[in-house]
Formats: structure tokens, C-alpha cells, sequence
């Protein structure tokens, strides 16, 4: 096993920083206030296509601690109006899909494996028992929530579809759509306007993102695993993007049809962008020069 690096002071820190990093730090006192703020660890990520061709472990010459410190900040604000988008989006879909299966098959027909496909997991566990198992747990653990001890009181641990889908992780919505028979998922798929296949990939895509946000993680440059599926005018930035976050992006707008809480979002984004064009690289992103065009001009 390699040697663990040993721990450094601040002031140790910011002299590794300038001297073997090759980190433009100007003014120590504001390096020490923000080295104090965020773990350089954290702060190294956004360093990331920041360094020498020839020696990753110097920064390009120019780069300073207050640019790394620029782009954690753009990535932070970005993260938090992207999460509020998400969110609305995700309680949608709990109601819809919700709303659908309790009409079609009853209040608790979700907890019957026969209406839905019988897709397994990797490890040959059926993916409808692992959601269930899952909400199962998620209900023990919560079991002193007002609403969950109401229901296990007064109605024997019996959950109505339109109760129990609000203890479904993001992960398990996704799962639960994609095992719903193909004109059930068709029906979900109708109310944004596209294919299962299309909003399947766009939801996986999303839960993704969505738990990179909720856990304060790098979004800014960072490879993403789930790519949705984008239709023919759009995928040429697709190709371009390298699994980054730009489709998501398109995605989202149009699971929100252009609505009036994507109109908020697209105004904030442009202001951010603007204000933080001095350090922000766009293909980090994914974004193509013309990315206005795509997610904001009509």
C-alpha cells in the first residue's frame, strides 16, 4: 500500500500550492480565508484540464487559487438552481405515475409483480421486489413520520400507491417506470410528449444529476454515466458533449415544455453564465458555442 500523504497547515498548503503547483496566489490572506472555507481537496477537482501537458502537477501558468475558487462557486450556484428544477420535475412524475397506476390497478396494485414486467437486476433479484423491499425499508425507517404512522396504525401497514411513492427514492421511480408494462410506460410518456425510451433515459439521466447535486459533488466538468437519448435535431450535441451535462440540460427543457418554471431557469442560467464567463470553459460542460440558441431562444 502507497503512503498516505502527510497533513499540511495552511500555510504549508498555500506554499505547496505556489511552489510545486505552480498556483498563482497573490494574496495569502485571501488563500488562507479560502482554504479555510472549502478542503483543497474539494477545490483540486475544479483544477481538472487546469494543468500542464507535460507535468500534471503543475497548473498552467496564470492559473490562481481564486479561479479554482471562482469555478467552485459558479459550479455550487449552478448545482442549487439545477437541483430546484429537478426537484419539481421528480414530484411530477411521483404524481403522475402514481395517479396512472392507482387508476388502472387500484390503490395498492403496485405492490403486485403481475402488473409489471419481470425485469431482474444484475445480480437476478427481480427489479419489482427491489423496489418494494426498498420502500419497505425506507417506510421502517421513517415510521414515526406523522403520515407513515398514520397509515401503519390506523390502515395495518397498508400504503395507497399516491402514499407510498412519496417514500421511493428518485433511483426507485426510475426502476418502478421502467418495469411498468410498455402502454403503461407509453401513457406516462404521452404527457411529455415523447417515447418510453426517451423519457426512460431522460429520468435515469436526471436521478444521476440529481444525486450528484444533493450530495455537494462536482458537476462542472465532470463525466457523467447516464446520456439521454436525444432526438435527430439535437444530436449533434450529443457527440460533442462527452457525457457531460449540456443534454440533461435539453432534456429537462423539454420534460418542462418550455413552461414558466423553465423560462425562470433559463433566465437565471444565462445570468450565471455571463457572470462567470471569465473562468467557466464551455465544452467543460458540454456546452457548444451556440448553446443560447439551443436552450433558450424559442
Amino acid at each position: 500500500m502507497a503512503q498516505l500523504k502527510p497533513a499540511l497547515s495552511y500555510d504549508e498548503q498555500i506554499d505547496r500550492l505556489k511552489n510545486v503547483h505552480n498556483l498563482l496566489i497573490p494574496d495569502e490572506e485571501g488563500a488562507l480565508e479560502i482554504l479555510k472555507k472549502v478542503n483543497y481537496y474539494r477545490l483540486s477537482a475544479y483544477g481538472i484540464g487546469l494543468v500542464k501537458k507535460d507535468d500534471r502537477e503543475k497548473y498552467i501558468d496564470g492559473i490562481s487559487l481564486e479561479h479554482i475558487y471562482q469555478l467552485y462557486e459558479f459550479d455550487s450556484i449552478f448545482r442549487n438552481k439545477l437541483i430546484h428544477v429537478i426537484e419539481q420535475l421528480e414530484i411530477q412524475l411521483r404524481t403522475q405515475i402514481s395517479n396512472y397506476l392507482a387508476l388502472k390497478y387500484g390503490s395498492e396494485g403496485y405492490m403486485d409483480p403481475s402488473h409489471f414486467t419481470d425485469k431482474k437486476t444484475k445480480d437476478g433479484t427481480s427489479v419489482h421486489t427491489s423496489v418494494i423491499e426498498s420502500f419497505k425499508k425506507e417506510r421502517d425507517h421513517q415510521k414515526n413520520a406523522p403520515f407513515v404512522k398514520h397509515h401503519m396504525d390506523k390502515y395495518e401497514d397498508h400504503f395507497p400507491v399516491w402514499v407510498a411513492i412519496e417514500l421511493f427514492t428518485f433511483g426507485n421511480l426510475s426502476s418502478l417506470y421502467s418495469i411498468m408494462e410498455v402502454d403503461d410506460r407509453k401513457e406516462i410518456a404521452k404527457l411529455y410528449n415523447t417515447e418510453p425510451k426517451y423519457l426512460g433515459s431522460w429520468i435515469l439521466a436526471l436521478v444521476e444529476i440529481r444525486n450528484i447535486c444533493a450530495h455537494y459533488s462536482r458537476l462542472y466538468n465532470m463525466p457523467l454515466k447516464q446520456t439521454p437519448y436525444l432526438y435527430s435535431e439535437y444530436q449533434q450535441y450529443k457527440s460533442q458533449t462527452r457525457n457531460k451535462v449540456f443534454p440533461a440540460l435539453i432534456a429537462v427543457k423539454r420534460m418542462l415544455n418550455s413552461d414558466a418554471r423553465w423560462a425562470d431557469f433559463e433566465i437565471q442560467l444565462e445570468a450565471l453564465m455571463d457572470e462567470y464567463s471569465d473562468v467557466v470553459i464551455l465544452s467543460f460542460m458540454g456546452f457548444p458555442k451556440e448553446w443560447k440558441k439551443v436552450l433558450i431562444e424559442k
